[in-house]
């Protein structure tokens, strides 16, 4: 191993305001040992890595970057069984590997214990932004889970605000489908959230995703789309309201004629009285052979009835 000059990155800054003593402690330490050159042989990848898609094009790219501009932070280990394992910087440690290097420059963290290892993980990525928004919320539920906290808990222990942590796992409810086309870069969290305004059934949801997709739809344009959506659906349930209440403030015996007109015509009847003075009476059908029907009904209720009888039918 040989010593490097050098400690910065939002992600330790992060870890140095960590209210855990271990982890201040460790970091601390750290950060009086500077950046090391660390054998790659030695170094294992860590199983809770939140990132599970690693793109090669774009570790390709970040090669070329090092070897062009070399490595602006280092990545960032702990000792464990004399070896190592990556707390964050894996994709970077990917790169490495990418050009042949034997060493990666590292930060070294001691006695970290299993049970702080996605914690730093977590801290650490999300402060360089290195992970999407299906990542970040998998691993707050994971470490909720884990550790047997609440939602704020966990917000002061990544330095995230409550809501942060809530709005974040809400993606969670998107099925596994739409979650897969955000991990693949597909979608990004701000089309997430839109198609979770959207609808809360998972076939629209997978449409409007697909649209989204197909037709290159910008946030902005899906938020528009969502707000026309809820529009119309408020329209159709204020008019179903007013009707309700139109229909409530019916009088009896108005309503006992529809009932009774029904009975006679096997289908829905609607009578509009206006005041008692005039009105018409809309009798439904829903095919030519439904129309027929009633016309026979009709035909010998007038055979049957001497009597004039003024009324209007609505077709």
């Amino acid at each position: 191993m040989t010593r490097k000059g050098g400690l910065g990155g939002q992600g330790m800054n992060a870890l140095i305001k960590s209210t855990d003593k271990e982890i201040k402690r460790a970091v601390e330490e750290a950060e009086k040992n500077g950046i090391l050159e660390i054998d790659i042989s030695l170094i294992d990848v860590n199983p809770d890595q939140p990132r599970k898609v690693f793109n090669e094009e774009e570790i390709k790219g970040l090669a070329e970057s090092i070897k062009e501009n070399g490595l602006i932070n280092p990545v960032t280990l702990r000792e464990k069984d004399g070896k190592y394992q990556i707390i964050s910087g894996e994709r970077r440690f990917r790169a490495f590997k990418y050009l042949n290097k034997d060493k990666v420059p590292a930060l070294v963290l001691k006695n970290i214990p299993d049970s702080k290892m996605l914690e730093l993980t977590l801290v650490e990525n999300i402060q360089r932004a290195d992970l999407n928004a299906i990542e970040i919320a998998r691993s707050y539920k994971k470490l909720i889970y884990d550790l047997n906290i609440k939602q704020e808990e966990l917000a002061n222990r990544v330095g995230k605000s409550r809501s942060t942590i809530s709005n974040s796992m809400r993606i969670l409810e998107l099925n596994e489908n739409i979650q897969n086309l955000i991990l693949e870069n597909k979608l990004t969290e701000g089309h997430a959230r839109t198609i979770l305004s959207f609808s809360d059934n998972d076939e629209e949801r997978d449409l409007f995703a697909k649209e989204i997709i197909e037709k290159g739809y910008s946030v902005r344009e899906c938020e528009k789309i969502v707000k026309e959506k809820k529009e119309i659906v408020k329209d159709n349930n204020d008019t179903q309201d007013k009707n309700i209440k139109k229909e409530n403030k019916k009088d009896p015996n108005i309503k006992k004629l529809e009932n009774d007109l029904e009975k006679i015509f096997s289908t829905k009847v609607n009578v509009i009285d206006k005041e008692g003075k005039e009105g018409k009476i809309i009798i439904e059908y829903y095919s030519a052979d439904d129309l027929s029907r009633i016309m026979d009904i009709l035909d010998n209720i007038h055979n049957i009835n001497t009597n004039s009888i003024k009324h209007t039918i609505e077709y």
